[in-house]
């Protein structure tokens, strides 16, 4: 009985609804005659114009700037790294062979003063020429108060001789009188250090053997060192000698220092095309190391020129074309030439006299609009006569 009624109360409502639509349809039209009608041609009508197409920035809201004279500034930077100074490097050599026998600067990169001992070595050429300056030393001795000329100048010659063959070999004239005074001959010769620096590169070890005239180890002073920068190409005209200079080390970025370009190297990097410039670091309170990278600044003065700013050049490699303003709303290409860039500014040397207004925005806009006119030939030709004239 349950299921009876559940299928009359389904059946209800499928009939309601199918009669619902059928009631709304037919209403639509009866709707639709009732409306009033619209008529098109009482409507308020557009003006139809053609647009002129010179009048882009009205459209598009082009930025203008005016050609004015400008002190330009020519801002430079490099990038570089520190190195020790070519004359700063000096290499111990022997003067005599022999084998180390005692090695005090015993490690790369320990610090020496002036004076202190580097290496001693045993030579036995240097024990034979000690024997020598001491029999020479007699024999001088002995024959001071000759009253034979001829053997008292051979005596002292004799000696001198033996004496600077040790001054030569780098023997010190107080270890000379030591070895006088005690008549003990010293089997080893030791160098000392010439001047307070590093030890930057040792080549001998204890023991080794010292052959005369090959350097043992090299010391730098560092006392100042030499800032070698990277100058791209295009900076390279602006580069002087004795150019004031500002830079810093990224070890310590807020310290800034000033010097000059001391020396400009005569050979380009062909791959990074760049050139090198020299400038003097003075290292006194040896703050800074050989291999810190540093960063330095030029700023070069070039003069007053007529300028306008490279937003508003459209430089295509072969032309570059600046957009006068000739009304509001009215743009015309005009080539100029151009001189120095500086600062986001391009120096106008021809094409442009002072106060024009020129477009400084959508200029690939306003150079498509001036190819489909034929502006540009016209601008040609222009040029064309103007030279011609001069």
């Amino acid at each position: 009985m349950k299921l009876k009624m559940l299928l009359f109360l389904i059946a209800g409502l499928v009939i309601g609804a199918v009669g619902s639509f059928l009631f709304f349809s037919k209403s639509f039209p009866q709707i639709e005659d009732k409306t009033p009608e619209v008529q098109s041609e009482k409507l308020p009508q557009t003006a139809v114009k053609p647009v002129n197409t010179g009048k882009i920035n009205q459209m598009f809201n082009i930025d203008t700037t005016v050609v004015e004279e400008r002190f330009l500034t020519k801002n430079i930077k490099g990038f570089g790294k520190l190195e020790h100074p070519e004359n700063d490097l000096k290499d111990i050599t022997f003067k005599i062979s022999g084998y180390v026998e005692k090695l005090y600067a015993d490690f790369t990169g320990k610090y020496v003063k002036k004076g202190q001992p580097l290496l001693s070595v045993y030579s036995p050429e240097l024990v034979s020429a000690q024997e020598e300056l001491l029999r020479a030393y007699q024999y001088y001795q002995k024959m001071k108060n000759s009253s034979d000329r001829v053997l008292k100048k051979s005596a002292k010659e004799l000696y001198e001789a033996a004496y600077k063959r040790l001054k030569y070999w780098d023997i010190t004239d107080k270890q000379i009188e030591k070895i006088l005074k005690t008549k003990k001959v010293v089997k080893s010769i030791t160098l000392y250090s010439p001047y307070d620096g590093w030890v930057m590169e040792k080549f001998v070890y204890l023991g080794s053997y010292v052959k005369e005239g090959k350097p043992v180890m090299r010391i730098a002073k560092h006392q100042n060192l030499w800032l070698i920068a990277d100058i791209y190409e295009d900076d390279i005209p602006f580069i002087r000698k004795g150019q004031k200079v500002q830079f810093h080390f990224l070890s310590y970025p807020d310290r800034k220092m000033e010097g000059v370009v001391d020396y400009i190297y005569p050979m380009m990097d062909e791959k990074n095309r760049t050139l090198k410039v020299r400038v003097v670091v003075n290292n006194t309170g040896k703050m800074y190391y050989p291999g810190m990278y540093g960063e330095l600044k030029i700023q070069v003065p070039l003069g007053k020129f007529l300028t306008l700013p490279e937003t508003a050049v459209l430089d295509t490699g072969k032309r570059q074309v600046v957009f006068v303003q000739k009304e509001k709303g009215v743009f015309e290409p005009v080539f100029v030439r151009l001189g120095v860039y500086a600062d986001g500014y391009y120096q106008i040397k021809k094409g442009l006299h002072r106060g024009m207004v020129v477009a400084n925005s959508a200029l690939f806009l306003l150079d498509a609009d001036a190819q489909l006119k034929g502006k540009y030939s016209k601008g040609k030709k222009e040029m064309k006569m103007m030279h011609h004239h001069h």
